[in-house]
């Protein structure tokens, strides 16, 4: 999965305005990071060097790399990318890509690596020979553990035998493909057909080369989806037997992602429509043997989700769910965002700028945040809420020896437990049955960012989608 939270990615929030405000969409985060990225404001390329040279020696650290390619255009994406057939100019964008990996690690030295992954885009754009090169030289630059996870996206049509050798040869693990629905009509509506023999063909490539870790990406809420195709979509997702799935609910935002407009003579699954095919995917999916985790995951016994979930230590990242158990990540490629203990950094997302500064020898970030204990405290209560659909947020503040009462946020969270949304048990609140399709709403009361005084609790949860 890609990086969720960025300016341009509709799919980081539901775009569905309350009951009795105006019609101007109000967002809900996915919390992939808090602050969110609508925060983001310029951030000096310095300051970034410095919070790089601040990395704690020993700490490991994740790796993200950015490849904004795809050789065909989805209807339904909302992710930063550019459509092109030009490999010159792909490889054009790996060299700059390479030297930025430089550029960083002259400021951060030899740091161990316990995550990499390579979102976009469709990565799978890259030829064998080049993915070996990058692979390469991360190497060189980063010391990467031996269980280091390092994970792909795949892009089913653009995949090949030979870049899975190069996968398997490079170290990676782990890849996801992106499968969205397995219904024909679904494909051809979201302008992304791709037979069932194919992805029958792309998982022999992988499990024949030793990548037995095989996610799927799915969404619901598309065009001409209906109960009976999620039901046969998730009967097939079965069948392929990923260890670990994840089901996004589609945000159709036109006016900020204009292709999306191609799907417009479709009609769209209406939000009960839509939390209906949610709820008849996650009953099927747990039926076939897979276990729920969080928002919108599910994975196999034996998941490293499902471990990290047991030990405590699941949590929010860009990518959503992570075992990952490093606190800095570092993104590499335009419009990449790094987390790191000072704040976020995100690089340029125009590729003529992202090259120019990096070819000048400059870091290529432009916006970001310098994040404040609060705001690391609270992305704590957040992300543990997230993961876990519970949370002591008076704990979290002691153990990060922040003064702070939550008394506005414990007015609202004591309604929600009046209504039977919550559970309280000393100071933990619990999400019921009847509040969990409300999680993201739910968050938000502790979003110092999230406006509280434009939206009632009840009225947010009861009438705002979850998309």
């Amino acid at each position: 999965m890609t990086q969720k939270t960025t300016t341009q990615d509709p799919q980081n929030s539901s775009t569905t305005a309350p009951l009795g405000t105006s019609p101007k969409p109000k967002r809900l985060p996915r919390y992939t990071s808090y602050p969110t990225a609508l925060e983001f404001s310029d951030l000096d390329a310095g300051l970034y060097g410095q919070w790089l040279r601040d990395l704690p020696e020993d700490a490991p650290v994740s790796l993200y790399f950015h490849i904004p390619f795809c050789e065909k255009l989805c209807w339904f994406c909302g992710c930063f990318t550019k459509i092109t057939s030009n490999y010159d100019r792909v490889h054009r964008y790996l060299a700059i890509l390479m030297q930025e990996i430089h550029l960083v690690g002259a400021e951060t030295g030899r740091k161990k690596v316990s995550h990499i992954h390579f979102g976009g885009g469709s990565p799978t754009i890259i030829d064998a020979d080049s993915f070996t090169e990058l692979m390469d030289l991360v190497r060189q630059t980063f010391d990467i553990l031996p269980d280091a996870e390092i994970a792909v996206e795949i892009d089913p049509r653009t995949c090949s035998e030979e870049k899975v050798a190069a996968y398997a040869e490079s170290g990676v693990n782990r890849v996801s493909l992106g499968i969205q629905d397995f219904n024909p009509d679904v494909q051809e509506a979201i302008n992304r057909v791709q037979p069932d023999a194919l992805i029958a063909e792309n998982i022999a490539w992988f499990r024949a080369a030793g990548i037995s870790e095989i996610n799927f990406d799915l969404i619901y809420g598309m065009p001409r989806q209906t109960l009976a195709t999620i039901e046969e979509t998730v009967q097939k997702t079965a069948e392929f037997r990923p260890s670990r799935i994840a089901l996004f609910g589609y945000a159709h935002v036109p006016w900020m992602k204009k292709h999306q407009q191609m799907m417009d003579k479709h009609h769209l699954p209406a939000q009960n429509e839509r939390q209906a095919m949610f709820d008849l995917a996650s009953t099927k999916l747990q039926e076939s043997g897979y276990h729920a985790i969080g928002l919108d995951h599910f994975a196999l016994p034996g998941d490293s989700l499902l471990t990290a979930r047991a030990e405590g230590h699941l949590k929010r990242n860009f990518q959503g769910y992570s075992a990952d158990p490093a606190t800095t990540m570092i993104g590499f490629g335009a419009s990449a965002i790094g987390s790191l203990p000072g704040g976020y950094a995100q690089n340029s997302p125009d590729l003529k700028t992202y090259a120019e500064t990096v070819e000048a020898g400059d870091i290529p970030v432009r916006r970001g945040l310098r994040v404040s204990a609060l705001d690391v405290m609270v992305r704590e209560v957040i992300s543990t809420l997230m993961s876990t659909f519970a949370v002591d947020p008076y704990a979290i503040a002691a153990a990060h020896g922040v003064d702070y009462d939550f008394a506005r946020e414990a007015q609202d969270l004591d309604r929600l437990v009046a209504v039977g949304y919550l559970a309280r048990a000393g100071n933990e609140y619990a999400l019921t049955e009847a509040g969990r399709p409300y999680l993201r709403a739910i968050a938000t009361l502790f979003d110092h960012y999230f406006p509280q005084q434009h939206s009632d609790i009840i009225t947010r949860c009861v009438h705002e989608s979850e998309g």
